[in-house]
């Protein structure tokens, strides 16, 4: 499968959220079944168990905890599926935005918001399109450097965590 970046299309919902201080986009084609939803996207993309990537975010929260940002560590991901189900919030996670095909979450924390958008669009010969939008706004000057600290980590923790979210889906369907 052959992720590859591109730009935030502009009948995306979550381009409602530009200009930013930043956004990248992810997308592939794979032959998803038409049961899969975008909420399923985002619970699979945020429910996986890689582990390297969980280590990574264990890391960040030891890192970030004496700026007093906020982490989801030791959270139920029950609770995170519900959210995403029945729209909502749940710890620093809300749905903002949801229609048959996008998703739509922020993550709100003091330094910056950060929009997470999982969207399936059908492609020709039975392939869906996958697109992963990631939209930023800074509230500060630590949101600054905090997220081109973590920017390198950002493109590999993403493309990895979509590749995996897709093969599990691919697998489990």
């Amino acid at each position: 499968m052959k992720i590859r970046k591109t730009i935030i299309d502009k009948e995306s919902v979550v381009s409602k959220y530009l200009p930013a201080n930043y956004s990248d986009v992810f997308e592939c084609k794979v032959p998803l079944m038409d049961t899969i939803t975008p909420d399923d996207l985002q619970i699979a993309f945020w429910g996986m168990e890689n582990g390297w990537v969980r280590n990574l975010f264990k890391i960040r929260n030891i890192l970030v905890s004496p700026f007093g940002l906020k982490s989801a560590d030791n959270e139920s991901i029950y609770g995170f599926i519900e959210c995403i189900k029945q729209g909502g919030s749940y710890n620093i996670v809300s749905v903002v935005d949801k229609t048959p095909n996008e998703t739509v979450l922020l993550l709100n924390d003091s330094h910056l918001k950060a929009y997470l958008s999982m969207r399936i669009s059908n492609e020709e010969n039975n392939l869906k399109r996958i697109t992963l939008t990631t939209v930023v706004h800074f509230h500060n000057w630590l949101g600054y450097v905090y997220f081109y600290t973590i920017m390198p980590f950002h493109f590999i923790v993403v493309k990895s965590m979509l590749r995996n979210t897709i093969n599990q889906l691919l697998n489990s369907k």
